[in-house]
């Protein structure tokens, strides 16, 4: 029988830098690797046309991505925090696509290196 304040061993929280290739080079961004299934599950719903789901998956986002390397916008104005809405709503959607790309592969990165090799 376990206990809820037992010895045992406790996840870490892990933080990363990613930086984006391509047309987006340069731009970086700190991303919670490891944060629990429930933030992605709400990330998830942005795929749907409900706005409560939306706003739901925003939340996710905001938590996840904890803040970028000083973007500016296509008139060089900066862009908001990555925690708050209004940078979601004024990046380019490309740009919120390779963010969700560049953290899904990162997060998979871990997991992978685990898997056994196939051997030629």
């Amino acid at each position: 029988m376990s206990k809820k304040n037992g010895d045992g061993p406790r996840v870490q929280r892990r933080e990363k830098w990613i930086e984006l290739p391509g047309d987006y080079a340069g731009f970086q961004f700190k991303v919670w690797v490891n944060a629990p299934t429930k933030l992605w599950t709400m990330i998830g719903k942005l795929a749907t046309d409900e706005a409560e789901n939306s706003s739901e998956g925003m939340e996710g986002l905001k938590q996840i991505i904890l803040e970028h390397n000083g973007w500016r916008d296509f008139d060089d104005n900066p862009y908001p925090p990555a925690s708050e809405t209004a940078f979601w709503e004024e990046i380019p959607t490309e740009l919120a696509g390779c963010i969700i790309i560049a953290t899904q592969t990162e997060m998979g990165k871990l997991p992978n290196s685990l898997a056994p090799k196939k051997r030629r």
